[in-house]
């Protein structure tokens, strides 16, 4: 067994939880530094993001060892949080569920209407955008991806699309089309634009994203029992 079959062996005995993980090693933008019995480690160059798992102390400090420098890191369990924050002097620290369309079906077609967007309207999308990051050059990049805008009564009530390592991400509804199942729809259309490419849908939600936990289930997604931790 090479190193990839060692990693995608140990990822799939929770396609959920690590899902994010799988998705760039079988698509092949990930580079693969570590992969033992005892814990994964790659790193994602879409997204300039190092993922971890690890079983063991051993096997973190294996991983440890291997990241040279580092600005996210994505750790799958909760144990070795501390050490890898202090060891690499990340200051900021997200915990997050990880939720995932792991059915071979796709989710119904959206009740709304939904297109892709054109470039022009980033700056739009970026004002619009609850938790902005990455500026309008960010959200041009979402939009090349394919992010799908839905239209109520022919205006745009929300968006959606992905991020660069290939997570579901930036869905916002706007509030006056709130409560209205928009939301949905945009989830169940990225979903859908994801399986069409043969793209596993995946994305993560904050800890505390209540509404966003909410919509996650109610749209049909399975949801991780389990925080992840971000380093940033």
């Amino acid at each position: 067994m090479d190193k990839e079959q060692q990693a995608l062996a140990f990822l799939e005995t929770d396609p959920l939880l690590f899902a994010d993980m799988l998705e760039p090693l079988r698509r092949g933008s990930a580079e693969l530094l570590y992969a033992r019995e005892d814990g994964v480690l790659l790193y994602e160059r879409g997204g300039g993001v190092h993922m971890m798992t690890a079983r063991t102390p051993a096997g973190a400090e294996a991983c440890f060892e291997r990241i040279p420098r580092c600005e996210l890191l994505v750790g799958h369990e909760l144990w070795y949080r501390e050490e890898a924050a202090a060891r690499f002097g990340f200051q900021e620290t997200q915990l997050c569920y990880q939720a995932a369309w792991l059915r071979e079906t796709p989710p119904p077609e959206p009740r709304f209407e939904l297109r892709f967007l054109p470039l022009e309207l980033a700056p739009w999308v970026y004002a619009h955008y609850s938790h902005p990051f990455g500026g309008v050059a960010y959200m041009e990049g979402v939009i090349r991806r394919g992010m799908l805008g839905a239209y109520a009564d022919g205006a745009l009530a929300g968006f959606a699309g992905f991020h660069n390592e290939g997570s579901i991400g930036m869905l916002e509804v706007l509030p006056q089309y709130r409560r209205r199942g928009v939301g949905e729809a945009l989830l169940h259309g990225v979903v859908r634009l994801a399986m069409e490419r043969g793209i596993i849908p995946f994305g993560q939600v904050f800890h505390d994203n209540a509404a966003s936990l909410a919509l996650q289930r109610r749209a049909g997604m399975q949801v991780t029992e389990h925080l992840l931790f971000w380093l940033i």
